[in-house]
């Protein structure tokens, strides 16, 4: 609204301008020219009487006198009538200026405005698309062109933001199918995958995916830190605390995901300080045929755990995960213990278990599948392998 006050003020100043400049003059002669002459000529031809009685002038030069009064007087007259016609004429321009004024502004107003903006009130502009809005957006332009691999990467990252994961990571396949070689892609499309698992698990798949964009790009700061993740996962301080490093190598002063690495290398630094024993672990690799896998759902939990060689049978350390979330490796630590009193590294002779169940319940239930290891010695650090048939 502010635009047309702004166009109404400047059209009434200009009318209140072109009334003062034409229309003062008229209104500043107060004075009625035509009877002020008529009474000067009358006064003349009075004195001119006067003068004949007084005889101070013949008959004949009073005749001619008064001709000249009466011719002067006519030409007075006619200019009087002149200036009239004149402010008439003056008033008939200052009323075709004020019709014409606003219509000349209005259409070069249109003309200079983008249509857009005179169409629809300011007020009532374009809202941004919601992001439900966007995704439908981007799948119709991919409709068109199936080969845009940023368009299915912002479709991924799209319906990620919508929650979507399964979609989120199918349009994250068609760009990379498209465009194998881009590194930002590639860890992107690790970190939905990553992502969509229940406790974020490194699939075959996602640690493929941050190899190769390490393999084109070796100082890619993104993919280092996932790499520095992996390891984590692993155990493998040492390598996280390397590739962390070197991300932060990578990364620009005034960068903000500098904070976010020199907080990661302090907590890893505050780890390894703590760690006033070796922490003991014990790695567990386990195969579920294809005969289990489509006999059981994939809503199904497999659990793995160590139970005393001896004693109680109750679970040490346990970890427990949705079938189709497993990705073929655990590692049990001090930090899945079932009781804080009762840490891992304090046994000896262990047994680890691995549970199908489609409850997910601590006591074996009807239908579950079980397997169970030799006895292990939790000091070695063990890594068993266990197939499920």
């Amino acid at each position: 609204m502010s635009l047309y006050l702004w166009f109404a003020l400047m059209v009434i100043t200009s009318f209140a301008w072109i009334i003062w400049f034409l229309y003062r003059p008229l209104k500043s002669n107060k004075i009625n020219l035509e009877s002020s002459n008529i009474a000067l000529g009358k006064q003349k031809l009075l004195e001119l009487e006067q003068d004949l009685h007084q005889n101070l002038i013949d008959e004949k030069q009073f005749n001619q006198a008064k001709e000249e009064v009466s011719t002067t007087l006519a030409i007075e007259l006619q200019q009087v009538s002149n200036i009239q016609n004149n402010a008439s004429n003056n008033t008939w321009v200052l009323i075709l200026i004020l019709v014409l004024l606003p219509v000349m502004s209005i259409g070069v107003y249109q003309y200079l405005t983008p249509e857009s903006n005179m169409s629809q009130p300011l007020e009532s502009a374009e809202k941004p698309l919601s992001l439900e809005q966007s995704a439908n957006k981007i799948v119709q332009y991919l409709q068109t062109n199936k080969n845009d691999s940023e368009a299915w990467k912002m479709l991924g990252l799209t319906y990620f933001e919508l929650g979507k994961l399964d979609l989120s990571i199918d349009a994250y396949e068609k760009s990379y199918q498209i465009n194998p070689k881009d590194p930002r892609l590639l860890v992107e499309y690790a970190s939905m995958m990553i992502s969509a698992t229940s406790d974020n698990q490194f699939s075959d798949q996602s640690v493929k995916l941050i190899k190769q964009a390490l393999k084109i790009e070796p100082n890619a700061p993104d993919a280092l830190y996932l790499a520095g993740m992996f390891a984590v996962s692993q155990r493998d301080f040492v390598l996280t605390k390397g590739l962390w490093q070197r991300a932060l190598s990578a990364l620009p002063e005034g960068s903000i995901d500098r904070a976010v690495l020199v907080n990661a290398l302090s907590e890893l630094k505050t780890v390894e300080e703590s760690k006033n024993t070796p922490e003991h672990s014990v790695s567990v690799r386990v195969d579920v045929s294809d005969k289990i896998l489509k006999s059981r759902s994939s809503e199904d939990f497999i659990m793995i755990y160590v139970k005393a060689a001896k004693g109680r049978p109750m679970p040490i350390a346990i970890k427990k995960i949705k079938l189709k979330d497993f990705t073929g490796q655990m590692i049990l630590t001090d930090q899945d213990s079932v009781i804080q009193n009762n840490q891992l590294s304090t046994h000896e002779q262990v047994i680890a278990v691995v549970r199908i169940s489609a409850t997910g319940s601590a006591m074996r239930g009807v239908g579950d599948i079980q397997v169970l290891s030799k006895a292990i010695n939790v000091a070695n650090n063990p890594s068993i392998h266990l197939k499920v048939k």
